[in-house]
C-alpha cells in the first residue's frame, strides 16, 4: 500500500514521489521549511571594526544567534545604536528585547550566516574566555580600524567616572576612565593601542586598564571618540565645568560622534515602544 502511494523508496522515481508528497504535506499543514536568511556579508570597514569590538566586549555568539546585553536604564541609546549598526551592516532585521524587571535589554541577531561570519572574525561560539578571542589581522594592522575597534570595546565594557578626594580643606574632582575585561589579550590590545596614540594608560590590577590624566582623556575622545551617549554626557559635563572655573577661551566641548552608518533602505530603526520615552 505504501509503495503504491509513495513509490519504492529504493528507486529514483520513488524518492521523487516521496519528496513531492512531503511538499504537499508541508503546504497543507502550513509547516513550511526553515531556510537561511539572506544577509549581506560586509567588507572591512570602520563600522564593522567597531561592531566586532562591541561583540568581543559584550556579546556571546552561538550557532544561530548573536546577542549583546546591556543596561536598559543607562545604555538604551547605545543599544539602539548597535541595533541600527548591525541592521546596516548585514541588511537584516535585528531584535531588541527589554526586561525592565532585570534592568536589561538584549540586541539579538538571529542568523546562522551572521554567526558563522562572526566566528571567522575571531569570536568563538560559546564561552569566549575559555575558547579564546582572536583579534582579526585586518583590524590589528590598520590604525583607523584599531581605533574603531577600541571604541566598540570601551563603549560596552568601559566606564567614565569622577574621582572625588579631599586634600586638606580643598576638594578635588578628577575625571577617570576604566576599561575592565576578563580577556587578557583584549586588555593588552586596548592598552597597546592607547600607548601607540601617545596616551599613558596604567594597569595596576590584572583585569582593568585606567586612563587618569585629564589631557589624555581629552585626547582619547578627540582621537577615538564614543558612540555611547552615556560616556559623552559625563565628559562634556566635566570639561564644561572645568572650563568655566578656569575661564578658558578654548570653547565648549563639542564631542558628539555622528553614527558611522546610514539608514539602509527599507529597514526600520526607530526606537521600539519600550524606548520611545527614553530617547
Amino acid at each position: 500500500m505504501r509503495n503504491t502511494l509513495h513509490g519504492n523508496p529504493g528507486t529514483p522515481e520513488g524518492r521523487r514521489r516521496g519528496g513531492l508528497n512531503s511538499i504537499r504535506t508541508h503546504i497543507k499543514n502550513k509547516t513550511g521549511f526553515r531556510v537561511l536568511k539572506t544577509v549581506v556579508i560586509p567588507k572591512h570597514s570602520l563600522p564593522l571594526a567597531e561592531f566586532v569590538g562591541i561583540l568581543m566586549g559584550d556579546g556571546p555568539v552561538g550557532l544561530y544567534q548573536a546577542t549583546m546585553v546591556t543596561n536598559s536604564e543607562t545604555d538604551c541609546q547605545h543599544a539602539l545604536y548597535v541595533k541600527g549598526l548591525a541592521e546596516n551592516l548585514f541588511r537584516i532585521r535585528v531584535g531588541l528585547n527589554v526586561r525592565r524587571d532585570k534592568k536589561a535589554c538584549a540586541i539579538v541577531i538571529s542568523s546562522k550566516s551572521v554567526c558563522h561570519f562572526l566566528t571567522k572574525q575571531g569570536i568563538p561560539r560559546g564561552n569566549k574566555l575559555a575558547l579564546g578571542l582572536r583579534i582579526p589581522y585586518w583590524i590589528r594592522k590598520a590604525s583607523a580600524y584599531r581605533k574603531a575597534f577600541v571604541r566598540g570595546l570601551f563603549d560596552t565594557d568601559g566606564c567614565v567616572y569622577l574621582d572625588t578626594h579631599d586634600v586638606g580643606a580643598k576638594r578635588y574632582k578628577n575625571l577617570g576612565m576604566a576599561f575592565a575585561n576578563q580577556s587578557l589579550p583584549l586588555l593588552s590590545f586596548f592598552k597597546e593601542t592607547l600607548e601607540e596614540l601617545g596616551l599613558h594608560p596604567t594597569q595596576k590590577t590584572r583585569f582593568r586598564v585606567f586612563l587618569r590624566r585629564e589631557e589624555d582623556i581629552r585626547r582619547y575622545f578627540d582621537l577615538i571618540g564614543s558612540s555611547n551617549e552615556k560616556h559623552l554626557k559625563k565628559v562634556r559635563a566635566h570639561f564644561l565645568v572645568s572650563q568655566k572655573k578656569e575661564g578658558s577661551h578654548r570653547g565648549l566641548v563639542q564631542w558628539f560622534r555622528k553614527p558611522p552608518w546610514r539608514k539602509p533602505p527599507g529597514v526600520r530603526i526607530s526606537p521600539p515602544p519600550q524606548f520611545r520615552n527614553a530617547v
